[in-house]
C-alpha cells in the first residue's frame, strides 16, 4: 500500500489527529518522504494528487432508463382472473 494512503488512513482513524498541528503531523510522519510531509502540513491538495496519481474531477451520475414509446409508462400485463374451484371429499 502507498505510504501516502497509509498515512491518510492513520490520520482518519484517530480523532486526535483531526486537528493536529504541524509539529504533531511532522512527528507522525518522521519516517516519511519530506515532500509528503510538506504537502500534508501545508494542505497542498495538488501535491498530494500528484503523488497519488489521482484526479479530483471525478463524477458519478445516474441516468434513468428510457421510457418505451409513448408519453406514459407501460402498464404491466395482468393475468386473466380464473375461477377457483375447491372439492370436498365426503365418505
Amino acid at each position: 500500500m502507498s505510504v501516502v494512503i497509509q498515512l491518510l488512513e492513520k490520520m482518519g482513524q484517530s480523532s486526535e489527529l483531526r486537528y493536529a498541528n504541524a509539529e504533531q503531523l511532522a512527528e507522525l510522519m518522521a519516517d516519511t518522504d519530506p515532500m509528503l510531509v510538506a504537502a500534508v502540513i501545508s494542505g497542498d491538495q495538488q501535491a498530494l494528487e500528484q503523488m497519488l496519481g489521482a484526479r479530483t474531477n471525478v463524477v458519478c451520475g445516474v441516468h434513468p432508463a428510457d421510457q418505451p414509446d409513448g408519453d406514459e409508462p407501460a402498464e404491466p400485463e395482468q393475468e386473466p382472473e380464473t375461477e377457483k374451484i375447491s372439492f370436498l371429499k365426503v365418505g
